[in-house]
Protein backbone atom coordinates (compact mmCIF):
# COMPACT_ATOMS: atom_id res chain seq x y z
CA UNK A 1 0.00 0.00 0.00
CA UNK A 2 1.56 3.07 -1.06
CA UNK A 3 -0.61 6.86 -0.10
CA UNK A 4 -0.47 7.39 -3.86
CA UNK A 5 1.37 8.27 -6.77
CA UNK A 6 3.53 11.17 -8.38
CA UNK A 7 4.48 12.55 -4.60
CA UNK A 8 7.69 13.63 -4.98
CA UNK A 9 9.98 11.08 -2.88
CA UNK A 10 13.11 10.51 -3.56
CA UNK A 11 13.40 7.08 -5.18
CA UNK A 12 15.26 5.66 -1.96
CA UNK A 13 12.20 6.47 0.10
CA UNK A 14 10.05 5.35 -1.89
CA UNK A 15 11.89 2.07 -1.62
CA UNK A 16 12.09 2.01 2.16
CA UNK A 17 8.06 2.88 2.41
CA UNK A 18 7.61 -0.04 0.17
CA UNK A 19 9.63 -2.44 1.91
CA UNK A 20 8.42 -1.05 5.42
CA UNK A 21 4.68 -1.62 4.00
CA UNK A 22 5.27 -4.89 2.35
CA UNK A 23 6.99 -6.11 5.54
CA UNK A 24 3.89 -5.36 7.58
CA UNK A 25 1.47 -6.97 5.42
CA UNK A 26 3.77 -9.85 4.85
CA UNK A 27 3.76 -10.70 8.98
CA UNK A 28 0.21 -9.98 9.40
CA UNK A 29 -0.86 -12.42 5.98
CA UNK A 30 1.46 -15.03 7.88
CA UNK A 31 0.27 -15.16 11.15
CA UNK A 32 3.20 -14.17 12.67
CA UNK A 33 4.53 -11.07 13.99
CA UNK A 34 1.41 -10.24 15.74
CA UNK A 35 0.73 -8.85 19.07
CA UNK A 36 -2.31 -9.61 21.32
CA UNK A 37 -5.25 -8.95 19.02
CA UNK A 38 -8.45 -6.83 20.04
CA UNK A 39 -8.68 -3.71 22.83
CA UNK A 40 -10.38 -3.74 25.86
CA UNK A 41 -10.59 -0.87 28.67
CA UNK A 42 -8.73 1.42 26.68
CA UNK A 43 -8.79 5.16 27.81
CA UNK A 44 -6.62 6.43 24.92
CA UNK A 45 -5.24 4.64 21.73
CA UNK A 46 -2.96 5.39 18.62
CA UNK A 47 -3.19 3.77 15.46
CA UNK A 48 -0.98 4.17 12.15
CA UNK A 49 -0.20 2.07 9.01
CA UNK A 50 0.14 -1.95 10.45
CA UNK A 51 -0.39 -1.70 14.35
CA UNK A 52 -2.40 0.03 17.16
CA UNK A 53 -1.69 0.92 20.87
CA UNK A 54 -3.56 1.40 23.55
CA UNK A 55 -3.25 2.91 27.60
CA UNK A 56 -5.50 0.87 29.98
CA UNK A 57 -6.97 2.35 33.05
CA UNK A 58 -4.38 0.63 34.66
CA UNK A 59 -1.62 2.53 32.84
CA UNK A 60 -0.37 -0.55 31.12
CA UNK A 61 0.03 0.01 26.84
CA UNK A 62 -1.78 -2.87 25.20
CA UNK A 63 -0.60 -3.06 21.11
CA UNK A 64 -1.98 -5.70 18.53
CA UNK A 65 -1.73 -5.53 14.89
CA UNK A 66 1.83 -5.75 12.24
CA UNK A 67 4.64 -6.44 15.19
CA UNK A 68 7.52 -7.37 12.42
CA UNK A 69 9.95 -4.80 14.34
CA UNK A 70 8.53 -4.97 17.72
CA UNK A 71 6.13 -2.28 17.43
CA UNK A 72 3.32 -3.56 19.01
CA UNK A 73 5.51 -5.09 21.83
CA UNK A 74 5.57 -2.52 24.60
CA UNK A 75 7.24 -3.01 27.74
CA UNK A 76 6.36 -2.79 30.86
CA UNK A 77 5.25 -0.37 33.35
CA UNK A 78 2.48 2.70 33.82
CA UNK A 79 2.26 5.14 30.58
CA UNK A 80 0.18 8.63 30.34
CA UNK A 81 -0.41 8.51 26.45
CA UNK A 82 0.79 6.73 23.39
CA UNK A 83 1.54 7.54 19.77
CA UNK A 84 1.91 4.64 17.13
CA UNK A 85 4.51 5.79 14.26
CA UNK A 86 5.13 3.49 11.10
CA UNK A 87 6.78 1.06 12.55
CA UNK A 88 7.73 1.90 16.10
CA UNK A 89 6.12 3.37 19.07
CA UNK A 90 6.88 6.18 21.64
CA UNK A 91 4.93 6.65 24.92
CA UNK A 92 5.04 9.07 27.87
CA UNK A 93 5.20 7.12 31.42
CA UNK A 94 3.96 8.29 34.55
CA UNK A 95 6.97 9.85 35.64
CA UNK A 96 7.13 11.72 32.14
CA UNK A 97 10.33 9.94 30.78
CA UNK A 98 9.74 8.59 27.00
CA UNK A 99 10.04 4.95 26.35
CA UNK A 100 10.08 4.26 22.64
CA UNK A 101 9.85 0.22 20.76
CA UNK A 102 9.85 -0.98 17.28
CA UNK A 103 12.17 -0.59 14.36
CA UNK A 104 15.02 2.26 15.35
CA UNK A 105 17.10 2.00 11.95
CA UNK A 106 16.67 6.60 11.73
CA UNK A 107 16.85 6.64 15.80
CA UNK A 108 13.15 7.13 16.03
CA UNK A 109 13.26 5.03 19.07
CA UNK A 110 15.97 6.60 20.46
CA UNK A 111 14.82 9.60 22.69
CA UNK A 112 16.82 11.89 25.04
CA UNK A 113 16.57 11.42 28.38
CA UNK A 114 14.34 14.26 29.40
CA UNK A 115 11.08 14.53 30.86
CA UNK A 116 8.03 15.50 28.42
CA UNK A 117 4.56 16.55 28.36
CA UNK A 118 3.49 14.72 25.61
CA UNK A 119 5.56 13.01 22.42
CA UNK A 120 4.25 12.52 18.31
CA UNK A 121 5.34 9.73 16.57
CA UNK A 122 5.58 10.01 12.83
CA UNK A 123 6.91 8.29 9.74
CA UNK A 124 10.54 7.98 10.61
CA UNK A 125 11.07 10.31 13.23
CA UNK A 126 9.41 11.08 16.74
CA UNK A 127 8.47 14.71 18.72
CA UNK A 128 7.94 15.45 21.71
CA UNK A 129 7.43 18.52 24.13
CA UNK A 130 9.00 19.07 27.01
CA UNK A 131 7.81 20.33 30.60
CA UNK A 132 9.15 23.60 29.47
CA UNK A 133 7.35 23.41 26.38
CA UNK A 134 10.32 23.30 24.51
CA UNK A 135 10.28 20.78 21.74
CA UNK A 136 12.25 18.22 21.05
CA UNK A 137 12.79 15.46 17.50
CA UNK A 138 14.97 12.46 17.22
CA UNK A 139 15.26 10.66 14.24
CA UNK A 140 15.39 10.69 10.31
CA UNK A 141 15.68 14.46 9.70
CA UNK A 142 16.35 14.24 5.80
CA UNK A 143 13.56 16.85 4.97
CA UNK A 144 13.90 18.80 7.97
CA UNK A 145 11.23 16.97 10.11
CA UNK A 146 13.32 16.60 12.99
CA UNK A 147 14.77 20.37 13.47
CA UNK A 148 12.96 22.02 15.79
CA UNK A 149 12.37 25.93 15.98
CA UNK A 150 12.94 27.63 19.21
CA UNK A 151 9.85 28.81 21.39
CA UNK A 152 7.21 27.27 23.47
CA UNK A 153 5.16 24.98 22.66
CA UNK A 154 1.87 23.72 23.86
CA UNK A 155 1.45 20.13 21.64
CA UNK A 156 3.08 18.61 18.65
CA UNK A 157 1.95 16.18 15.89
CA UNK A 158 4.75 14.38 14.33
CA UNK A 159 3.62 13.57 10.33
CA UNK A 160 5.27 11.38 7.36
CA UNK A 161 8.16 13.82 6.70
CA UNK A 162 6.84 16.55 8.27
CA UNK A 163 6.07 18.12 12.07
CA UNK A 164 3.69 20.73 12.54
CA UNK A 165 3.09 22.04 16.34
CA UNK A 166 0.55 24.58 18.42
CA UNK A 167 2.55 27.40 20.36
CA UNK A 168 1.69 28.77 23.35
CA UNK A 169 -0.20 31.91 21.63
CA UNK A 170 -1.74 30.02 19.67
CA UNK A 171 -0.49 30.06 16.12
CA UNK A 172 0.81 26.78 14.09
CA UNK A 173 4.37 26.06 13.29
CA UNK A 174 5.49 23.61 10.61
CA UNK A 175 9.08 22.45 9.36
CA UNK A 176 10.16 19.25 7.35
CA UNK A 177 8.66 18.72 4.10
CA UNK A 178 6.22 20.74 1.86
CA UNK A 179 5.59 18.69 -1.23
CA UNK A 180 1.87 20.06 -1.24
CA UNK A 181 1.84 23.06 1.25
CA UNK A 182 1.63 20.82 4.27
CA UNK A 183 4.01 22.61 5.79
CA UNK A 184 2.42 26.27 5.50
CA UNK A 185 -0.28 26.64 8.03
CA UNK A 186 -2.43 29.73 7.79
CA UNK A 187 -2.52 32.25 10.62
CA UNK A 188 -4.86 32.21 13.37
CA UNK A 189 -5.25 30.74 16.98
CA UNK A 190 -5.43 27.04 17.12
CA UNK A 191 -6.41 24.73 19.95
CA UNK A 192 -4.76 21.39 18.30
CA UNK A 193 -3.10 20.38 15.28
CA UNK A 194 -3.05 17.11 13.63
CA UNK A 195 -0.09 16.39 10.31
CA UNK A 196 -0.70 13.48 8.64
CA UNK A 197 0.71 11.89 5.31
CA UNK A 198 0.52 14.84 3.16
CA UNK A 199 -1.87 17.13 4.83
CA UNK A 200 -2.62 19.01 8.28
CA UNK A 201 -5.54 19.65 9.99
CA UNK A 202 -6.30 21.97 12.99
CA UNK A 203 -8.86 23.04 15.45
CA UNK A 204 -9.43 26.80 15.60
CA UNK A 205 -9.97 28.60 18.70
CA UNK A 206 -13.93 29.04 17.49
CA UNK A 207 -14.01 25.19 16.97
CA UNK A 208 -13.99 24.75 13.25
CA UNK A 209 -11.49 23.19 11.25
CA UNK A 210 -8.95 24.37 8.58
CA UNK A 211 -6.81 22.40 6.80
CA UNK A 212 -3.98 22.51 4.23
CA UNK A 213 -1.93 20.64 1.79
CA UNK A 214 -2.44 17.67 -0.42
CA UNK A 215 -6.11 17.57 -1.30
CA UNK A 216 -6.81 15.02 -4.31
CA UNK A 217 -9.51 12.98 -2.24
CA UNK A 218 -11.21 15.81 -0.40
CA UNK A 219 -9.05 15.10 2.42
CA UNK A 220 -8.04 18.78 3.19
CA UNK A 221 -12.13 19.37 2.66
CA UNK A 222 -13.18 19.95 5.85
CA UNK A 223 -17.21 20.43 6.88
CA UNK A 224 -18.46 23.38 8.76
CA UNK A 225 -19.34 22.89 12.04
CA UNK A 226 -18.07 23.30 15.76
CA UNK A 227 -15.26 20.39 16.47
CA UNK A 228 -13.52 18.97 19.72
CA UNK A 229 -10.48 17.54 17.78
CA UNK A 230 -9.50 16.01 14.90
CA UNK A 231 -7.13 13.88 13.36
CA UNK A 232 -5.13 13.44 9.59
CA UNK A 233 -4.62 10.20 8.33
CA UNK A 234 -2.93 9.35 5.06
CA UNK A 235 -5.92 10.59 2.16
CA UNK A 236 -8.79 10.97 4.77
CA UNK A 237 -9.52 12.75 8.00
CA UNK A 238 -11.73 12.40 11.13
CA UNK A 239 -12.85 14.98 13.81
CA UNK A 240 -15.49 14.42 16.65
CA UNK A 241 -17.85 17.52 16.56
CA UNK A 242 -18.99 18.96 19.90
CA UNK A 243 -22.04 16.96 19.80
CA UNK A 244 -19.50 14.18 20.24
CA UNK A 245 -20.26 12.62 16.93
CA UNK A 246 -17.60 11.61 14.29
CA UNK A 247 -17.26 13.17 10.94
CA UNK A 248 -14.82 12.03 8.10
CA UNK A 249 -13.91 13.52 4.71
CA UNK A 250 -11.94 12.25 2.17
CA UNK A 251 -11.02 8.75 0.54
CA UNK A 252 -13.18 5.99 1.50
CA UNK A 253 -12.18 3.14 -0.66
CA UNK A 254 -11.84 0.67 2.44
CA UNK A 255 -14.69 2.50 4.47
CA UNK A 256 -12.39 4.42 6.66
CA UNK A 257 -14.31 7.74 6.24
CA UNK A 258 -17.60 5.84 7.23
CA UNK A 259 -17.98 6.27 10.99
CA UNK A 260 -20.05 4.87 12.83
CA UNK A 261 -23.12 6.48 15.13
CA UNK A 262 -23.03 7.36 18.68
CA UNK A 263 -20.68 9.63 21.17
CA UNK A 264 -17.23 9.62 20.95
CA UNK A 265 -14.35 11.81 22.95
Amino acid sequence: MMYGANIGFAPTRLLLLAAIVVAGAMAAACGGGSAQEGAANEITISANLQHTCGVRADGSVNCWGGNALGQARPPGGEFKLVSAGWDHTCGVRTDSSVACWGWDGYGQSSPPGREYRSVSAGGLHTCGVRADGRVDCWGDNGDGQSRSPGGEFESVSAGAFYTCGVRTDGSVDCWGKDEFGESRPPGGKFKSVSAGAFHTCGVRADGSVDCWGGNALGQARPPIGEFDAVSAGGWHTCGIRADGRVDCWGKDDDGQSRPPGGEFR
